[in-house]
């Protein structure tokens, strides 16, 4: 009589075992389910023009006097589609304002208190790398020359790295330090199952296509 519940014991003990082993596979496939949910949620929104906080996509400069500004958006709003050659012809995510978790859960996010896309300084945006849908999975791939592009309402901003993708301790917060010019730094968490630390590039504005 204890042979079969022996061999149930077992038997469940490998199911759980399993359970366990799995759970991670489980947890990024349904990050990813969500973040591809709010990505279209948020396309729909910069179709209709909601989100930010200007009529308008692009503020227009005095003539003369500079380039387009990307308008401002709330936290967890869209502000831009993202697209980086690199990654591939299919790769285009929104781009939302915060990079909190719930802001980084929805895609690609930019860092509250940088400049926006067009404007003077050092425009910061993050991603993860793996989970949420893996936008910066290849991130270790980009080189210097890659385009970096971030398109509304007509107008599109192009950023050209200057700078390979480059290790730094997670508390390495100077790489958002205001520079001249400008500039854009993309970061993301290293290695790439990982976030002991930080992987980052810059780039500079060179096109502003409208």
């Amino acid at each position: 009589m204890r042979r079969p519940l022996h061999l149930a014991l077992v038997v469940v003990m490998a199911i759980a075992g399993l359970s366990l082993m799995a759970w991670p596979f489980v947890d990024h496939w349904r990050s990813g389910a969500g973040a591809a949910y709010a990505q279209g949620e948020l396309r729909s929104q910069l179709a209709d023009g909601t989100g930010a906080t200007e009529p308008s996509a692009a503020r227009k400069p005095t003539p003369g006097r500079g380039h387009p500004v990307l308008a401002a958006a709330d936290t967890g709003q869209p502000l831009a589609t993202l697209t980086i050659p690199r990654f591939g012809d299919d790769w285009s995510w929104v781009m939302v304002e915060g990079t909190d978790d719930a802001e980084l859960a929805l895609g690609p996010g930019h860092y509250a208190g940088t400049p926006l896309p067009g404007a003077r300084g050092n425009v910061g945006v993050a991603a993860h790398r793996a989970g949420h849908g893996d936008p910066f999975l290849d991130f270790d791939t980009l080189r210097v020359g890659d385009e970096v592009r971030f398109s509304r309402g007509g107008t599109t901003w192009v950023y050209t790295l200057t700078t390979a993708p480059e290790i730094v301790p997670a508390s390495a917060v100077e790489v958002l330090d205001p520079t001249p010019g400008r500039q854009l730094t993309l970061t993301t968490c290293w290695p790439k199952w990982g976030s002991s630390k930080r992987m980052f590039v810059r780039g500079e504005l060179t096109d502003v296509r409208s």
